[in-house]
């Protein structure tokens, strides 16, 4: 339903979208994001519009597809940045809205809503990145820091942001074929260990949901958050494995440099997480479980983005590696006991 929303973009809904926050014409960037993103002048200053497929007039929520999602995201960051968390602040339109719906019809719409720019320059996307220490201890303080905040948030009565069941990555009947029955069952068996896991507000919460380096800016050794399209109440300690998981070594064959390259990570992220908010041995223990966790949600990932009627080898390659990984167990970091 949503890929059939954002079909619907047109320069029209981008137009208005402009109009309703200020937003110069020109000059206009656009940004790769799963929604429509702008980099442009707002009163001179580069500031960023996300325009986002949505859904309205109806009760049901989505995560961040109706405006109340998109609300709470709002206020979610507007409550860290209160305590002084450095993140990329919203900004109302020119009515006083930090979200504008524009109507397509009676349930489909476009959500529109901005912030600044975040200062600094981002680490590439690349198969191997690495990091100065300083950068890592800083990214887990920022990490522990909104996690401490989040055991304190109250979220707003009226909107609230959606539990990480309701991710549509895991609806595998609607992305994975049915034939693939060993993957079904893993994905089961994995639900079934994260649903035993304490929910208790110090270990579970509120989360960025994407805290990889793909969504901070860095300027010296100063880290700004943004784009927390994805927040859900989740484990803190699981957060802490999508901002590994997203920066290990390719290829994964490639197991004992992975193991290196996430012992070091952990040493330097959780000496600066340890900072602001406690990570104990029994969640240390759950990282391997996290980090299958993250594999199936990005294999989901694939099925939903990817033409899978036109692969080219290389995607089908990754496809192909992916299912045996997860049909046969594979630990997506093979650690050695005492490791953890």
């Amino acid at each position: 339903m949503l890929h059939d929303i954002q079909q619907r973009f047109t320069p029209a809904i981008l137009t208005e979208a402009l109009r309703c926050f200020g937003f110069a014409p020109t000059p206009l960037l656009e940004l790769e994001g799963s929604a429509f993103v702008y980099e442009g002048l707002r009163e001179g200053l580069p500031c960023i519009l996300k325009i986002a497929p949505g859904v309205w007039n109806t009760a049901q929520q989505i995560t961040g597809s109706t405006r109340e999602q998109l609300l709470a995201e709002v206020d979610f960051v507007r409550y860290l940045a209160e305590n002084g968390l450095p993140v990329a602040l919203p900004l109302p339109s020119r009515d006083g809205n930090w979200v504008e719906l524009l109507p397509l019809d009676d349930h489909a719409c476009f959500l529109a809503y901005a912030f600044k720019k975040a200062p600094g320059e981002m680490y590439p996307d690349e198969d191997e990145v690495h990091f100065p220490a300083a950068i890592l201890v800083e990214w887990g303080r920022l990490s522990g820091w909104l996690h401490r905040l989040s055991a304190a948030y109250l979220p707003h009565p009226q909107r609230r942001r959606l539990p990480w069941h309701t991710n549509d990555l895991l609806d595998f009947p609607a992305l994975i074929p049915n034939e693939q029955k060993l993957v079904y069952q893993r994905r089961d068996e994995l639900l079934d260990r994260l649903n035993a896991l304490p929910q208790d507000p110090e270990f579970y919460g509120l989360v960025h949901g994407d805290f990889h380096h793909g969504n901070f800016l860095v300027e010296g050794e100063k880290i700004t958050l943004f784009d927390f399209d994805a927040a859900e109440y989740f484990w803190y300690a699981g957060e802490v494995c999508v901002a590994l998981y997203n920066c290990l070594p390719l290829p994964r064959a490639e197991t004992a440099k992975r193991r290196r390259y996430a012992l070091d990570y952990l040493q330097q992220f959780l000496r600066g997480y340890r900072q602001e908010k406690a990570f104990s041995d029994f969640w240390l223990a759950q990282i391997p479980l996290f980090l299958k966790h993250c594999e199936l949600l990005n294999y989901a990932y694939f099925h939903k983005y990817w033409d899978l009627l036109n692969l080219s080898p290389r995607r089908a390659e990754v496809l192909a590696d992916f299912r045996r990984r997860i049909e046969e167990g594979i630990p997506v970091v093979v650690f050695e006991p005492g490791d953890l």
